[in-house]
């Protein structure tokens, strides 16, 4: 039976016992801890990631194999697409930038980096300055705003302008498969 693999689980940051799994046919969303889910996003493909905004907790975002990317602005209850994602091709991750909650970036291997910089309601390749041909397997925003590129067998590539020029940064030959942001330390 199609619909078993799931490629990402988050739990919700606000709620005890909710989870939301990004599943090979759609998402499905639990509320009491895994013992019942219900499918709150149906897709004929994967999605590939999963996503909670780190300034609005009703806010989620999510990529797919190739149907686009979905926003949820109330918890993952619904869903809608997101205009102007490419649907062509796989999107292997999504992610909001923390310091501005209407920037949002995709990583895709056939399109690059995506950005948005409107909540989502336009998108721009942002590829100059990457390897031709740019095979991004993840992208991440640190806490200064700074967007990551993991260039499949390249290196990590940075940009302090959200895409716009890119430099080389490191772990030369690398894949990333995920960016874990920790939060600043008091001071």
């Amino acid at each position: 039976e199609r619909g078993k693999y799931t490629q990402a689980i988050k739990v919700d940051r606000t709620r005890a016992g909710r989870v939301l799994a990004a599943c090979e046919i759609g998402i499905y969303l639990t509320e009491d801890g895994a013992d019942h889910w219900r499918q709150v996003l149906a897709t004929e493909e994967t999605v590939t990631d999963i996503q909670q905004s780190p300034h609005d907790p009703a806010v989620w975002l999510a990529a797919t194999q190739s149907a686009g990317a979905f926003i949820s602005r109330d918890g993952g209850l619904t869903w809608r697409n997101l205009p102007g994602v490419p649907t062509d091709r796989a999107l292997y991750n999504i992610t909001f930038d923390v310091t501005n909650p209407q920037r949002f970036a995709i990583g895709s291997w056939s399109h690059g980096v995506l950005t948005s910089e409107d909540g989502g309601a336009t998108w721009t390749a942002r590829n100059a300055g990457l390897p031709d041909g740019h095979c991004v397997w993840r992208v991440g925003v640190d806490p200064e705003g700074r967007l990551y590129a993991s260039v499949v067998k390249e290196t990590l590539y940075v940009s302090d302008d959200f895409g716009r020029t890119w430099r080389r940064d490191a772990l030369e030959g690398s894949a990333v498969n995920s960016f874990l942001l920790l939060p600043r330390a008091a001071k």
